[in-house]
Order: C-alpha cells, then sequence, then structure tokens
C-alpha cells in the first residue's frame, strides 16, 4: 500500500468507529425514552422503539464494515502503521489466540478427511507444536496468514481445492518463518552462553 492508501483507510477506520458509536448512543437514547414514554401510555412510544431499532442497525454496520476493514488491512504490511490494524494484529499472535489455531489443526489432524491436511500432516503438526510454544513469539502478520490459512474457505490454499496445492507449503513455510525466541530467551543465551545453564543465584 502507498502511504496515500494507507492514510486513506486509516481516516475511514475513524469515521466507522465514530458512526458507530454514535449511532450507539442514539440507539441507546431512543430506547430509553420509548421506555419512558410507555408508561405514559404516550403515543411516541412506538415511533422511538422504531427509531432505536434502526439506529441499533446502523451500529452493528458500521461495526461490520469496520471489522471487514481491518480483517483486509491484516493482510497489508504497510497497513501495520494504523493503531488498530496493528493492535488487532497483536491480539491475533498473542498465545490464547495460537493456541486456538493449534488445537484447529490437530482437530483436522485427526479428522483426516482433507487430502491437502494429510498431504502436509508433518508440517502442520510441526507449527501446531510451535504455536503452543510460549518460548516462541510469532510476528503478528504471520499469525494473521495462519488464521487466513486455517479458517479462510476462499483464500486458503488448504481448504480451497480450486487453488494451487503447492502454495500451502509455501505458506506454511511462511508461517514458521515467523517464529523467533523470546527477547529475554536470547539475551539470557547471550549471558550464558549457548548449551550453558543459567548461573545459580546467590542464597
Amino acid at each position: 500500500m502507498v502511504a496515500r492508501a494507507v492514510e486513506a483507510a486509516d481516516r475511514r477506520l475513524h469515521r466507522l468507529r465514530q458512526a458507530e458509536r454514535q449511532d450507539g448512543a442514539l440507539a441507546a437514547v431512543a430506547f430509553g425514552l420509548a421506555v419512558v414514554a410507555s408508561t405514559f401510555h404516550s403515543s411516541f412510544t412506538l415511533p422511538l422503539f422504531a427509531g432505536g431499532w434502526i439506529f441499533a442497525w446502523r451500529t452493528v454496520r458500521h461495526a461490520w464494515r469496520r471489522w471487514d476493514l481491518l480483517d483486509r488491512l491484516l493482510v497489508e504490511p504497510d497497513a501495520y502503521v494504523i493503531p488498530d490494524v496493528r493492535g488487532r494484529a497483536e491480539r491475533e499472535a498473542g498465545m490464547a489466540n495460537r493456541r486456538s489455531l493449534s488445537r484447529s489443526i490437530r482437530f483436522q489432524l485427526e479428522l483426516g478427511t482433507n487430502p491437502r491436511v494429510v498431504s502436509a500432516a508433518g508440517e502442520l503438526a510441526g507449527l501446531a507444536d510451535e504455536l503452543d510454544d510460549a518460548q516462541l513469539e510469532l510476528a503478528p502478520a504471520c499469525a494473521c496468514a495462519c488464521r487466513r490459512l486455517l479458517n479462510d474457505d476462499l483464500a486458503s490454499p488448504l481448504l480451497n481445492p480450486g487453488l494451487p496445492a503447492d502454495d500451502v507449503r509455501s505458506q506454511l513455510r511462511q508461517i514458521r518463518g515467523g517464529f523467533h525466541r523470546r527477547q529475554q530467551d536470547s539475551l539470557l543465551n547471550d549471558l550464558t552462553g549457548p548449551g550453558r545453564p543459567p548461573a545459580r543465584r546467590p542464597g
């Protein structure tokens, strides 16, 4: 993405967030006024309830559009300068999501009904182990690519037989290349030396 496109995406995310909050607040006000009006048998009750539902629907629509835009931006490394995109990508790289992805892999391996999963069983099992390893960090972009590979029926060569089967292994290599040891572990190795146990604390 060029810088102009990134800025435009950031502005659109901001507008959608503002619209979602504004319509959500208006929906709450409309529902509240409808409840108050109903105690007085007011003719405004039904119009207020109807208005509340309209604003609630608009709130959901804005939220979905924002979620969809974020999802599409996750595959654009240049878009990671946008805080919302970076934040979502980092959540995808968190251990809770990684363990969920690992369980998905192991389930598909146990099921054994997808020939592409069976063909790449070794690489997938290795990926599942790495996802479960808390000593490893995963680059946010690779975590997003992993979710797409496992869950996107259209874009994933693992799930869509219409896509080239060779893309499965190439994507797995790219994802697994995003793992690295946590910084504190690397620093400890630098201090103690590879293969040497850490120094004992005096005590």
